[in-house]
């Protein structure tokens, strides 16, 4: 008797005096997630720059008609005196963000405005640290804190979508997305 590390269940075994079977190397049949995933991802990246541009769009809006919950804390951050003509020339700003951002266009130079922009909230945690963390604790987040700091999340969006290289949806890979087989693959 060997002993071997494979372990063969009895029914594939050979019998004895016989060949073994060769091995199989064909891919294991791919399940749902993995049939759907190729083709979320295909509109993964529109619906994040939408997303994205819509954000901007929004809070924009909101600041240039005077109803935005944060002009206040614009205002407070600011390390000079800003007149009532600040916070909707910010907001009109971040419409243009938001529009350029759907646009998809001058990429290159969208990234290290929209960027300038994100970095700048950020000046809340070092100008007012009182206002964003609770007990001068810095794990500790006030609701100015978690507003501020999930930009971290919206900067790697900006990221990821200005970054990103166009693909070319050919049949050959649509095909593959889709997980169909054969010359005669639906596009």
């Amino acid at each position: 008797m060997t002993v071997s590390p494979q372990v063969i269940p009895a029914s594939a075994a050979p019998a004895p005096g016989t060949a073994t079977p060769p091995y199989d190397s064909s891919p294991a049949p791919l399940g749902r997630f993995d049939r759907l995933a190729p083709r979320l991802h295909r509109y993964g990246l529109g619906l994040l720059r939408a997303g994205l541009g819509g954000v901007f769009v929004w809070f924009g809006v909101l600041k240039v008609v005077g109803l935005s919950p944060a002009a206040a804390l614009v205002v407070d951050v600011l390390p000079f005196r800003a007149g009532g003509w600040f916070v909707p020339s910010l907001g009109w700003a971040e419409v243009v963000l938001g529009l350029w951002l759907v646009s998809g266009r001058a990429r290159a130079l969208a990234l290290p405005v929209l960027t300038g922009h994100l970095c700048g909230t950020f000046a809340v945690l070092v100008l007012t640290p009182s206002v964003a963390f609770a007990h001068s604790n810095p794990l500790l987040l006030t609701l100015v804190g978690e507003f501020v700091v999930k930009n971290v999340v919206l900067l790697a969006g900006v990221v990821v979508v200005t970054t990103a290289t166009p693909t070319t949806v050919t049949p050959t890979t649509a095909a593959a997305a889709s997980g169909a087989r054969g010359p005669r693959a639906r596009v």
